[in-house]
């Protein structure tokens, strides 16, 4: 979490707000099982995106920041 938390700062430029709100991902629990590893989910959509309407959106300003933070998180995976 502090890797991810380091990450969402260098692509947003501040600080995170953790609300531990989403829906089920039921192959998560399948990955933790066989992988033996701990899995990590970040979400970057709005609450206001309307998930999974027909009107569903997704900024692109919204999208650059979500690839540097992913950028950033395997930069904080990869580091000694």
């Amino acid at each position: 979490m502090n890797a991810a938390k380091r990450s969402l700062i260098k692509g947003f430029g501040k600080e995170p707000v953790f609300i531990r709100e989403g829906g089920s991902i039921p192959i998560v629990a399948s990955f933790e099982e066989e992988f033996g590893v701990p899995v990590l989910l970040l979400g970057f959509a709005r609450p206001d995106c309307r998930a999974h309407g027909p009107d569903e959106y997704f900024s692109l300003e919204d999208f650059r920041r979500a690839v540097l933070t992913s950028a950033a998180l395997y930069d904080e995976f990869a580091a000694p």
